[in-house]
């Protein structure tokens, strides 16, 4: 992106011809000036994105092996309990 200087006397002058009053035309020149200075190092990339995205990618991911550790793990619990329970039982 080129950087560039706002001729803002040239801009209020082309608003005045266009018949903004002085007010307005100062006034549109201020916020054009400020969008310039505005701090765009903040922003989100699409780099930010993808690496963001490939976290949440393998949270999930590690999740889902808790989740399948601890159904396989209550399985086997509940099938030691119904063998115990079946033993007591006879």
């Amino acid at each position: 992106m080129l950087a560039s200087t706002l001729d803002t006397y040239q801009v209020v002058k082309t608003l005045r011809a266009a018949g903004f009053s002085e007010q307005q035309a100062e006034a549109v020149t201020q916020v054009m000036r400020d969008s310039q200075n505005l701090d765009l190092s903040n922003l989100t990339t699409k780099a930010d994105l993808s690496e963001a995205i490939a976290k949440i990618r393998t949270e999930i991911a590690d999740t889902k092996v808790e989740l399948i550790k601890w159904v396989v793990g209550i399985g086997l619990a509940q099938a030691g309990f119904m063998i115990a329970l079946l033993r007591f039982m006879h």
